[in-house]
C-alpha cells in the first residue's frame, strides 16, 4: 500500500507520534543541558569545530535556519565564551564565527549527552530496526527535497 491509499487517521497518528518524539527529545535534552542551551546551540559548536570559523549566513543554511537566528543564538554563545566573533583577513565587512576553548571543552560534554539520548531513543531496537528507519527516513527527507 502506498501512501495515498493511507488513511486520513493513520496520517494524523504519524504525526502525533513524529511530534511527541521531537517534543520528548527537546525535553530530554533540556534536562542535561547547560546554561539553558538548546540543541541549535549545540549543533553550531559542533559544525563550528568540525568545519573551522563559518559566516553566520553559511551555518544558516546547515541549520536549516535563518541568518537573524544563527546571529541571536550566536549572540548567547560569545556571551557564555564559548564562541568569538572575528572579522575576516581579506574582507573586513565579513564576520566570521569561530569555537573557543570553553567551547571545545563543553563539545565534550555535549557529545556524552547526547550519546546517553541516543542510547534511550533506540533502546530496545535491533540494528535491523534502526536500518529500516534509516531508508524511511532517507525516503522521507528525498520526498521533501524533490520540486
Amino acid at each position: 500500500m502506498v501512501y495515498e491509499a493511507v488513511s486520513e487517521e493513520l496520517t494524523k497518528q504519524l504525526d502525533d507520534r513524529f511530534r511527541l518524539v521531537r517534543k520528548l527529545i527537546t525535553s530530554e535534552w533540556n534536562r542535561d543541558n547547560v546554561n539553558g542551551l538548546g540543541l541549535t546551540h549545540a549543533r553550531i559548536l559542533t559544525l563550528l569545530a568540525s568545519e573551522g570559523p563559518q559566516k553566520a549566513s553559511i551555518l544558516a543554511d546547515k541549520l536549516l535556519i535563518t541568518s537573524g537566528a544563527v546571529t541571536g543564538l550566536a549572540d548567547r554563545l560569545v556571551e557564555l565564551g564559548y564562541i568569538s566573533r572575528e572579522r575576516g583577513e581579506q574582507d573586513r565587512r565579513v564576520v566570521l564565527l569561530s569555537i573557543e576553548e570553553p567551547g571545545l571543552e563543553l563539545l565534550k560534554f555535549i557529545d556524552e549527552t547526547r550519546q546517553a539520548l541516543m542510547h534511550k531513543l533506540y533502546k530496545g531496537m535491533s540494528e535491523q530496526e534502526i536500518q529500516v528507519m534509516l531508508v524511511l527516513f532517507d525516503r522521507m527527507i528525498q520526498n521533501l527535497q524533490v520540486n
